[in-house]
């Protein structure tokens, strides 16, 4: 049975009436590669694997970064911002441009993020066809069974299959997948700018201008210690960098949040990070150190990272 719309507003009956797993999906054929990359960044995939998608919409990020509730019940928050900006001034009889940053000081209220669903897609071959699959189940709730529909309208091109394993040729759903949310640049393969400006390239476009040089220039600053070894996160994880530093026995976690903090694990933490959710990441004890960002950020990374 085929769905097309663009989005859903509660679960139709027809989802409620399934029992057990089932699939909602496309075929592989179907996607253009231009429509790949931007949901995985990848042009093909094999059986078995399975990715956290793209945030190309508002159903997809919250899947990946969860949802910002905005707490009107509890008294407003002092935060602090780091705000970069381009003033003109004169240089003799010329004008230049002149890049400067500042930081501001406001009231708000108080932001909870509800965990991110983290709903991966899976390849999934049935009579030697390859199909981007999410996987469903009667014991969901209405609420994320709703985001799963959605999400796959989101990311599908607002069209799906429903496949009922059985019915459908998918006599068994794989149990075991292997996830591809990491690309890694192992030292060597690339410059010092080409791997600055692959950083710089993951951070979203969406962010205002004033912000985006910011983030920039904290991944590039990190960078510019020369790890032995990048992580950049794909797909749903993009924005997510680990940059791993033997000589000092640790792996440093960045990401392109506002307001967030640069998180250092043991290096031997990263094999075990790479199979968790951006969530799990954050909200896990592996931590050995958290570094805000605020004004002391860059001696704080300096310190840590200096030899």
């Amino acid at each position: 049975m085929q769905y097309k719309q663009k989005s859903f507003r509660k679960v139709p009956e027809s989802f409620s009436q399934l029992k057990g797993k089932y699939l909602i999906g496309k075929n592989l054929d179907d996607f253009t590669e231009d429509k790949l990359r931007q949901v995985s960044d990848k042009v093909s995939w094999e059986d078995g694997e399975a990715f956290l998608p793209s945030k190309i919409g508002k159903t997809s990020k919250i899947n990946a970064d969860g949802k910002v509730i905005i707490r009107r019940d509890l008294p407003k928050e002092s935060v602090s911002q780091e705000l970069k900006y381009t003033r003109s001034e004169f240089y003799g009889p010329d004008r230049r441009e002149v890049d400067e940053s500042t930081w501001r000081t406001y009231q708000r209220f108080v932001r909870e993020r509800l965990p991110a669903p983290n709903v991966p897609v899976k390849c999934i071959t049935n009579n030697d066809e390859k199909f981007l699959m999410i996987e469903c189940d009667s014991a969901d709730s209405d609420e994320l069974l709703l985001h799963k529909l959605n999400l796959a309208l989101e990311i599908f091109e607002s069209e799906f299959e429903l496949h009922v394993s059985a019915k459908d040729g998918f006599v068994a759903i794989p149990t075991q997948f292997r996830f591809v949310n990491w690309q890694i640049l192992p030292s060597g393969e690339k410059t010092q700018e080409e791997i600055i400006d692959l950083i710089k390239s993951t951070v979203p476009s969406s962010h205002r201008k004033t912000v985006k040089p910011v983030i920039e220039k904290r991944l590039s600053t990190i960078a510019s210690y020369q790890a032995d070894s990048i992580v950049v996160g794909v797909g749903g994880y993009k924005g997510y960098i680990v940059y791993n530093f033997p000589n000092k026995d640790i792996s440093v976690l960045e990401c392109d949040n506002i307001n967030n903090a640069t998180y250092v694990f043991d290096l031997d933490s990263w094999e075990e990070l790479s199979k968790l959710s951006k969530t799990e990441i954050i909200e896990s004890n592996l931590a050995q150190q958290r570094i805000i960002h605020d004004k002391s950020w860059t001696s704080a990374i300096s310190d840590l990272l200096s030899v």
